[in-house]
Parts: structure tokens; sequence; C-alpha cells
């Protein structure tokens, strides 16, 4: 299995220097020196980055073009070029006008610099030009970057920067830093320690710590993480920000030259019962160098310490694909896993299955309640699916799935499976985009010929995981996995109160406030009204409430804030900047993406007026204006014709770019608070390996369809649907006998098999109590024993249920992946039965020694 790491709503990573190729191509500029400058408050990273690019062509002026890969929220708050002692600002104006001054700039000679966001294969960018760097001359650029962090395990904040590798032999000679960090908490920091490079740490005091990295001790191509953790990190924090408004009307920013915001953040606790025992297992991976931020070993940690089985409230939906080319083995592979996935589900839940191929069809008309009968109801007619309903159209079931109204305090788990290609990618992920508030979208693509940028990319906008594997794979193994990974405590139904008076707006929309998932950190912005003066403010308008429902507490939860400056940042101007801006920039890309026409202007204005990037603006940086006598030299050098129309920039193939790496900076943040986000962590982005696969093995598999719920040309068939009902109910008695059959099932082996002793389980994890079934399992235990094993427990079904799981233990540990989910559920139930006094763990080294023996 291979980790496929890719920019995604939880990742940031910029940058690297692209030289493009062209017809006379000209010597880009190199880089000389570079440096970064790191400061986190809680959970704000702000970034001052310095590049020195010099030009070693004699001739001719350089040409460089940058991109910077973007997620949502991150704010480019500063982009300054110092040339010949002077020091200029860039500009951000509106993208047609910001585009026209560029063009003018660069065919009169003008050293110039342009900046704007595009989109390519859906992956948002930040492009940044240098042109016209005069022959044998240098430039030093300053790029300030903020944004929010993120957690892993609900446990800590994380700051992951892969460091670009520079020749700087001067600056290691003088003992000049590579990179400083200084680190500062609202609370005492219980945990700071950095990891990939090695560090400088000084710790000032209980609340600051310093880190420091040599240019002499910079590793090519390694990456530092930093983590830490601070006392009341899990209670609300405040902090305020401000911005001066940028605008070339003096009059207007005479009259409203602030705009003032509050942010509020913390974590959810979810794991506060295990907090020691994720502790130590981080705080021994780090001392052992091991990479704490990767998906390995976040699974480990959930697979071990982790049970959110109890705490989940989830609507689990499968979107299983049953076009034609999933005919024969594919369709049955993907069966038997879907099985299992709903054998696997947590107890308090919801699902459904809808598959689709040219139509779609429906298990239920909606979700149903996840008990023993709907499972056993739903697993009868999935074993009579095949791949009849012709082509691969994702967008209409997708969107019918989003229609459906969602379930009081249950958040919606879509998982995706298909193996084919869809004509409309984009509308897919478009869709998908509108709707990740309350939804997490999981994608496998199943064989060589799926559509593996559609399947990454759905799983990034959904939040959520993606796989790409296989005929070859174990599906099950897969299928489990991913549900595991999404198995999740959630805070919903949020409500907050506060004085709508004084605040004209908030991000998240305090009508539409997203569910919060774990390793997702809440980050509330409110936006005061222009005019409104903070230290003016009554002690009941200070007041924010905010209540929400939790589901691993499972009770409401309200808390009461009051807006009170802290001391430490009163006097910080750059941080109030850092904390209005990311709101603002986390709400413009909300409006942008609801595509909403009446929000253009606005978004348009607000860009401007605080001086953000986004799809309607751009930057310009005139560095220097030509002279008459500059003018006539530039005119006699030798040009190639880079740029001569800039609509060249947006048509640039990336097929011709030579890459030479030159910043890499990794964001994490908070998926739903930069809605972005990244991982993920999430974002969890893996990819199996594909091995060679010549063709299909194929055979006919003509079930038929029975008990499904139809759409056909994306309606519902409600006669068809009425007629299957009756279908389902005559043959319900078929249903009910499947357990009996499974265990005559049995009897034929002498060991029972895996998938028949899986068959059995019913959706608690619970196996019924049967003889035979305890015969196949343990040949040498007699009646008496079986008596006295059974009056541990309240019920008989208890003794059975420990049973079965310590046989798969033994029998079937390494295929452990399959049944994990299920031996939870088993363990949580056989916990209940138990009677008060039996010491459990004996029980089972009796009962385990008496199978093997």
């Amino acid at each position: 299995m291979k980790q496929n790491k890719q920019f995604s709503l939880h990742t940031l990573e910029y940058c690297k220097s692209v030289q493009n190729k062209y017809q006379s191509a000209q010597t880009p500029a190199t880089l000389k020196s570079v440096q970064y400058k790191c400061q986190i408050i809680n959970n704000i990273l702000k970034t001052t980055l310095t590049q020195t690019f010099v030009s070693y062509s004699s001739s001719e002026n350089s040409e460089t073009i940058y991109y910077f890969p973007i997620i949502n929220g991150t704010c480019l708050e500063l982009f300054e070029a110092k040339y010949n002692d002077k020091t200029i600002k860039g500009i951000i104006k509106e993208k047609s006008v910001a585009k026209k001054e560029y063009q003018e700039n660069k065919n009169q000679g003008n050293f110039v610099s342009y900046a704007k966001t595009s989109t390519e294969d859906d992956q948002l960018f930040c492009e940044i030009l240098l042109g016209n760097l005069p022959p044998n001359q240098q430039v030093e650029i300053h790029l300030i970057f903020s944004q929010q962090l993120s957690s892993i395990l609900n446990k800590y904040f994380v700051a992951t920067i892969p460091l670009q590798y520079c020749e700087d032999n001067i600056s290691a000679k003088l003992g000049i830093n590579l990179l400083t960090l200084d680190l500062f908490c609202t609370g005492k920091i219980t945990y700071a320690e950095s990891r990939g490079q090695k560090t400088e740490k000084v710790i000032v005091d209980d609340n600051t710590v310093k880190f420091n990295l040599s240019q002499a001790l910079n590793q090519k191509g390694n990456e530092l993480q930093f983590v830490f953790s601070f006392e009341g990190m899990f209670e609300p924090q405040i902090i305020f920000g401000s911005s001066r408004i940028f605008h070339e009307d003096y009059v207007k920013r005479a009259i409203l030259p602030v705009s003032n915001s509050v942010m509020v953040s913390f974590i959810p606790n979810f794991n506060e019962e295990i907090t020691k025992e994720v502790d130590d297992a981080v705080k021994a991976a780090l001392n052992k160098g091991e990479d704490v931020i990767c998906e390995e070993f976040q699974q480990k940690i959930s697979s071990e310490l982790v049970d959110h089985l109890n705490s989940s409230k989830s609507e689990f939906i499968f979107l299983l694909d049953r076009s034609g080319s999933m005919s024969g083995q594919s369709i049955k592979q993907a069966c038997e896993a879907l099985v299992l996935f709903l054998q696997s589900l947590p107890i308090d839940s919801y699902f459904n299955v809808v598959s689709f191929g040219s139509s779609f069809e429906k298990l239920f008309p909606s979700s149903q309640k996840y008990n023993s009968q709907n499972l056993e109801q739903a697993v009868q007619i999935i074993n009579q699916y095949s791949a009849n309903l012709g082509g691969t159209e994702i967008y209409q079931p997708l969107h019918n799935v989003f229609n459906e109204k969602k379930i009081e305090g249950y958040n919606k788990q879509i998982f995706l499976l298909t193996d084919g290609q869809v004509d409309n990618p984009k509308q897919v992920v478009n869709l998908i985009k509108k709707n990740n508030k309350f939804s997490r979208i999981h994608s496998i693509g199943f064989g060589n010929d799926a559509d593996k940028q559609l399947i990454q990319e759905t799983a990034v906008y959904g939040k959520g995981i993606s796989k790409i594997v296989n005929q070859n794979c174990d599906l099950q193994e897969v299928v489990i996995e991913m549900l595991s990974l999404s198995i999740t405590p959630t805070l919903d139904q949020f409500k907050m109160i506060y004085d709508q008076n004084i605040f004209e707006s908030t991000y998240p929309s305090s009508t539409n406030f997203p569910c919060i998932f774990k390793d997702e950190i809440i980050n509330i912005h409110l936006f005061f009204k222009p005019l409104v003066q903070i230290s003016e403010l009554t002690q009941e308008q200070k007041q924010i409430e905010i209540e929400y429902y939790d589901s691993c507490q499972k009770q409401k939860v309200q808390k009461k804030l009051i807006m009170q400056m802290q001391d430490s940042f009163s006097c910080n101007s750059e941080l109030q900047q850092s904390v209005f801006k990311i709101g603002k920039q986390l709400q413009l890309n909300e409006m942008i993406e609801e595509q909403e026409q009446e929000y253009n202007d606005k978004i348009l204005q607000q860009s401007i007026d605080y001086q953000l990037l986004t799809q309607n603006t751009a930057l310009i940086c005139v560095i220097e204006t030509l002279n008459d006598e500059q003018k006539v030299i530039f005119e006699n050098l030798k040009h190639s014709p880079f740029h001569q129309q800039l609509n060249q920039i947006q048509s640039i193939e990336k097929e011709s770019m030579q890459i030479q790496q030159n910043i890499a900076y990794n964001y994490q943040s908070s998926s739903y608070a930069a809605a972005a986000t990244p991982a993920q962590k999430s974002q969890y982005k893996l990819e199996v390996e594909e091995d060679d696969f010549e063709g299909d093995d194929l055979f006919g598999c003509d079930f038929g369809i029975v008990g499904s719920y139809s759409s056909s040309n994306y309606s519902i068939n409600q006669s068809s649907q009425q007629q299957q009902v009756l279908e389902n109910e005559s043959n319900f008695s078929q249903i009910k006998n499947q357990s009996n059959q499974n265990i005559q099932d049995l009897i034929k082996n002498s060991k029972p098999n895996l998938q028949n002793l899986l068959n059995l389980v019913d959706s608690e994890g619970v196996w019924k109590y049967d003889d035979i079934l305890i015969k196949q399992c343990c040949s040498k235990i007699d009646s008496a024993q079986i008596k006295k094993y059974c009056s541990n427990f309240i019920t008989q079904n208890a003794f059975m249920t420990l049973l079965v799981i310590i046989f798969l233990e033994i029998e079937y540990s390494q295929q452990k992946n399959k049944w994990k989910l299920i031996s939870k559920k088993s363990n949580n139930f056989i916990q209940s039965q138990i009677k008060a006094g039996i010491d459990l763990n004996s029980l089972k080294e009796t009962i385990k020694k008496l199978i093997i023996s």
C-alpha cells in the first residue's frame, strides 16, 4: 500500500519554482538564499518567508514563475520586493485591472510582479510572476502567509514545514538560522517538540518556547514538524482581530479606517478518557523519530487505543457501481465487501445502499435504523445484486442523497465505490463542495479503469478518504479500514446567541453551522459592524453563548463566553490583522463556493478593501520603472516572446515545465474551520499500489434484483417499488431462515469458515447461542463446562459471542482487519453481560487453552 501525498483540504505545500520552456527560453532567476521566520500563537501560524533571487544572465532579463498550491483560508498577507535599497509593496486590485497594468509594464521593460489564484485540475494555486529582472541583478522577496493549524487525535496542534534546501554557505558560516519559530500559548505549554531535523529548543517561560534551525544542520529534502499542546486548549480561546481598510479613496479610509472581529476556537476533547494512553503513544513515537502526522500512525492509534463506536451518530450511505463493467468477479467482490461493511456499522446508526449505473436504485426508500432485522433484509437483497444498470453516472444518485432530509442528530457518511469514469467529473466535484458541511465522502476506485482524479477529488473536497485498488486486492479489508477511519464522534446542532446589534456576520454562518468531526477544531469568526467601538461595549454585549450536542457526552453542552482581550494580545497588531484576514478569507471563499451571483460585487469589494486574493482579484507590484536611458537599453536586449499576451499565462502546460524545488511549506488546518481541509489530515489519502493485471475473470452472475427501490431516468418508480416490497414480504420467511442455513454450512467443515462465521453475527456484534456452533469452535468442550461458562454471564449469547471472538483471534488473527470493528461491538456486548466479580481476562485465558488443546 502506498501513501499518495497530495494537496488536499487538510494540506498546503508551497512552493515550487517552475521554470518554463519557451521557443526562445530565457534564463530564470536563481534562488540564492531563503529564510523562515515563524510564529505560532495558540492555533494561528504566521510565516515570514524571505527569498533572494539573482539573475546570472549577462545579456537578457530573467523571467520566473512560482506556483503556490493553496487551500481554503490561507492568506497571503504581504508581498514586498526589496530592490536597489527600495522596498515596494504589492497591491491587490480587480483582476482585469491588474492584468492590464502587468502587461503594460512588462512590455515597457519595467521590473514587475503579478500574482493571482488559478485552478488546475481542480487544485487551487497562487501563481506569482517575476518579470524583467535585469541582468546580473538580485531582488529580495518578502512573503507573509497566515493560517489556522489543525489537530491530531483531538489532542495536539501540529505544524509541518517541508523545508527547501538551498546551498547558502555564507549564511551557514555566519551562523544565520534557516528557521526560527516562536511558540506562544495563552495557557501553560504542556508539550512542545519538533522532529524531522535537529533544532535548538529554548524554553523561555511556561507560555513561550523558541526553536532554531541553523543553515549548517539543514538536511536536503527533510521536513520539520512541530507538535504541541497547552492547558486550556479544550476550552474556548478568544482573540480579537482587526484590519485597516485599503482604498485609494482616502475619504473612505478616513471614515472607515479599521474593521474588527473576534475569533473563538477550541478543540473538542473527544479522547478525554484515554488522554494518558494517547500522550504516551505520541511521545514514544516522537522520541523514536516517527512521523506522528502520517496516516499510518494515526490508524495505529485509532485501532489500538481509540474506540468511537459508542459515540458515533452517523447515517451511512454506500453508493455501489452496478454498471456493466462491474460484471463477474467485480460485482461479487463488491457485494461481499458491502455486506461486511453493513455488519460492521456502529450500533447507533442509520444506513442505506444506492446502486447506480445509467439509472440508480435504492435499497430502502429512505435510510433505515440499523438493527438486526433491517440488516438481514439488506444482506438478502444485496446477495442478489448483479451488474445490470448500464453505464456509469454518479451525479444524479449523489444529488439525490444530498437532497434527502438530514436525520436530526446524525451526520452523513457517504462511501462511493466505482470502477469507471463519468462524463461530468467537475459537476460531481462541485456538488460535493456545496454539501460537505454535514457530510463526509469517501471514495474507492476499483480497477485500472477507474477515474483516479475523480476518486481523489471527491474525497478531498468531501473531507474524506480515498483509495485506488485493483481487482486483486482484498476489497473487504479495504472497505473496513476506510469505515474504521470514518467512525467519529461529533459536535452537532450548533446554536450561537450574541448581540446582533454589534455583529454584522459570522463564519461559519450562525444559521448553517457545520457538524464538527474528529481531528477538527472549532473556529468561529464574528465580524463587528462598522463604527462599533469595542472599548465601549457593555458587559451584556460582550457575552456569547454557544450550544451544541456532544455525541461523546450524549448530551447538549452550553458554553458562555465573555469577549475579553488578553493582555498579551492587546498590543499585538500583527496577530490581530492575521486573525481578521484569515476569518474574512474563509468567509469570502465560502461565498464563492456558493456561486450566488448576488455575492460577486460584495466579494470583489471586500477582497480589495482587505487586500485578499480571490478569484476576482490579482496582485500587482511594479518593482522598478525604467528611465529613458534604461528604456533604450531594454529595447536593444534580446527578448524571448515570454507572455506576449497575458492569456498565455493561463495556458502554460505543466508538461513543459522543469521543476526545481524552491519553497515548500506545509499547512495543516481544521477541515471544518478552513473548509479546506487538507488531510489530513485528514485528508487521509491512501493508495494501494496497482499490480499488473491482465484481463478480467468474468463469469455469469445474473441474480436479478429483489426488493430494491429503483429510479429510472432518476425518478423513483413507485409501482416497481410496491411490487418489489410485496416480493420482499413473501420471501421474508426465507430471510429469517438464513441463519439456520449458515449453521448447516458450518457443520460441513471441521473448522468454521470465516465468512460463514461473520454471516451469523447480528447488528450488535452478537452471535446467538447454538450448541452446534459451540462444538465447531471448541470440539473438546462438554455440556457441564458450557453450563459453567454460561453461568458467568447474564445471557447465554454472551458466552457464545466470547467463544467466537476467542476462536477468531486464534484461527483468523491474520485477517483481523476484516472483523476488528465487529469484535469491538462484540466486546462491548460481552462487557455489558458479565456478572459482577467475574474476572473476564482469566475467563478468556481458560477458554483459549481449551480451544487450543
